[in-house]
């Protein structure tokens, strides 16, 4: 009896202890799934991050007036042009830019909308330029504001890049739009090797201008950046000598999703707007003023001796503004 009541004992503890050892495994096997949910979870956030968590980033520069409501425009410009990059998708966000460029242009309509590229996501499919340019932007251009698109590096994967200029009334992809007083460079940063297109803005900048007339540069790949694609070297070396020997005031590019100002460059202040409807996390740079990652649109306002840019978030904020004068 009593050597039987042990032996049943020690298989009873036995059983006890394999019991004991599988929780402690599920346990330890549950933790392990957290943890690598966690790790995976915090990645996603660092790399793309929600729009409520990338407004607030640390890596962001922003600005004095950021989250300030837009004041109304009482002194009225000259010209008034919309810029917006990267804005090819078709989808909500591109019409939520839309929506408050309309809102903010109410009182004093647009004489201009310049597009910096991706103008046709995902691959420059000219069948859509209609579904992701025309449409969206009939509001603003049958209010008449022109047209000036500028070619990203989205909108030659198909090999339709001429296609999609020439259904938005362009036939080559650098040329130059006088709208009042602001001469309009649009050049094609896919193409920055080619000597033709260099040639032709060192003679475009070089040409004679009435008093009174300002030169903005628009291009797809910015010079200076501090996003997640980063400043475009090639273009920098051989396009912002040319500007700053022109006394260029302003360039504006896109290709990085998030709204970024430089500090002046050898006189040239270099504008990133790149946030029409996709949006990154962003950083700073030694040359870096401002930074957001932020959906948005610039608000560029042309006066007889002063440019103001306004960069203007979908609820009608404020993400930057500045002012450059001659």
């Amino acid at each position: 009896m009593g050597p039987s009541g042990s032996s049943e004992h020690q298989v009873q503890r036995g059983v006890s202890n394999c019991g004991n050892n599988g929780a402690v495994t599920r346990r330890r096997s549950l933790l392990l799934l957290v943890l690598v949910a966690v790790v995976a979870a915090t990645a996603w956030l660092v790399v793309s991050p929600p729009p409520f968590l990338a407004e607030a980033s640390p890596r962001d520069q922003p600005s004095t007036v950021v989250g300030d409501p837009v004041p109304p425009v009482v002194d009225l410009p000259t010209v008034r042009i919309a810029v917006a990059g990267d804005t090819g998708t078709g989808d909500a966000a591109q019409a939520a830019t839309v929506e408050r460029m309309v809102l903010e242009s109410q009182q004093d309509p647009y004489d201009a909308l310049l597009l910096l590229g991706d103008l046709v996501y995902p691959d420059g499919d000219a069948a859509l330029v209609d579904r992701v340019v025309t449409e969206p932007f009939a509001p603003l251009v049958d209010g008449g504001a022109e047209l000036l698109p500028v070619l990203g590096n989205h909108d030659i994967v198909s090999g339709e890049q001429q296609q999609i200029l020439t259904a938005l009334g362009r036939q080559t992809p650098w040329y130059v739009e006088l709208v009042g007083p602001v001469r309009v460079v649009v050049l094609d940063s896919n193409q920055v090797e080619e000597p033709a297109q260099t040639e032709w803005l060192q003679d475009t900048l070089a040409e004679p201008q009435p008093s009174g007339t300002w030169t903005v540069v628009a291009m797809h790949h910015p010079a200076y950046s501090a996003g997640k694609h980063g400043s475009e070297l090639p273009a920098r070396e051989a396009w912002s000598p040319l500007f700053a020997a022109a006394d260029v005031p302003l360039v504006l590019a896109g290709h990085d999703h998030d709204y970024q100002r430089s500090t002046p460059q050898d006189g040239v202040t270099y504008v990133v707007s790149g946030g029409g409807a996709k949006m990154r996390p962003t950083g700073r740079e030694d040359f870096t003023a401002v930074s957001a990652s932020t959906l948005h649109y610039l608000d560029l306002l042309v006066y007889d001796d002063r440019l103001i840019g306004r960069a203007i978030d979908q609820s009608g904020h404020l993400v930057d503004t500045f002012t450059l004068t001659r």
